[in-house]
């Protein structure tokens, strides 16, 4: 579904992404691992079009998006979740999520989406008056984690949705990533606690100074200490 072959993606005149390749096939969960600063929000930067790459090839669904806005991306499938949240803060839950549909149905069947949303996370129902910046980090991550769900993606860009959070937001993040490979949403998923990113995905993408590594099964590496340390420290 998603082929990425051979972008290489600048910072100015700092070569971040080297040669790299990865795919990601329909409804299959990919875990994306390497220690801070290996290049792996750049790689989802990229594939979304917030980054351009200088040379290599994005397609979605055989479509090319190597040159495409981030907005168009969105419209082709790719739904990305920022590690940093970036939610609306001076609007309400309600609002954030609308906004959201937009794109699909100009937010004219929102109860039916809303319903499915609040199933996932329930505090949000219960928050939907609440401004973005009146909520916990880990209602946040879920508002993030919701919006990201308004377009319908065929995709998710997933950047380390754990960090910070308790370890009952963590858990309920977790479930979530699960509930939405069963609908057929694929993922790519950009994570530090790597137990958890591997007990949900099916196989794993190593990158370390902007290239991929190791690439294999997930259960594999979670077999695999010599790997893991060398390239995550743990």
């Amino acid at each position: 579904m998603l082929e990425v072959e051979k972008i290489n993606t600048y910072y100015g005149l700092s070569h971040v992404l080297h040669d790299l390749s990865l795919s990601v096939g329909k409804g299959e969960a990919v875990a994306f691992l390497g220690r801070n600063g290996a290049g792996k929000s750049t790689t989802l930067k990229t594939i979304m079009g917030l980054l351009r790459p200088q040379s290599g090839k994005i397609t979605m669904e055989d479509r090319d998006i190597t040159e495409s806005e981030a907005h168009t991306v969105a419209l082709n499938g790719i739904s990305w979740i920022p590690e940093d949240r970036q939610i609306f803060t001076n609007l309400t839950v309600f609002e954030n999520l609308k906004i959201s549909r937009f794109p699909i149905d100009g937010a004219k069947h929102l109860d039916d989406h809303l319903d499915w949303i609040f199933s996932l996370f329930p505090p949000l129902k219960d928050r939907i008056t609440n401004k973005g910046n009146q909520l916990s980090g880990g209602e946040q991550q879920m508002l993030t984690m919701a919006r990201g769900l308004g377009t319908e993606p065929k995709l998710m860009l997933v950047d380390e949705p754990t960090e910070g959070l308790m370890p009952a937001y963590i858990e309920t993040i977790q479930e979530v990533l699960l509930e939405i490979q069963k609908k057929g949403i694929a993922l790519l998923l950009v994570e530090q606690n790597f137990r958890m990113a591997l007990s949900i995905t099916s196989r794993v993408y190593m990158i370390e100074k902007g290239v991929i590594r190791w690439e294999g099964a997930s259960s594999d590496l979670l077999e695999d200490r010599e790997t893991r340390m060398r390239y995550l420290g743990v």
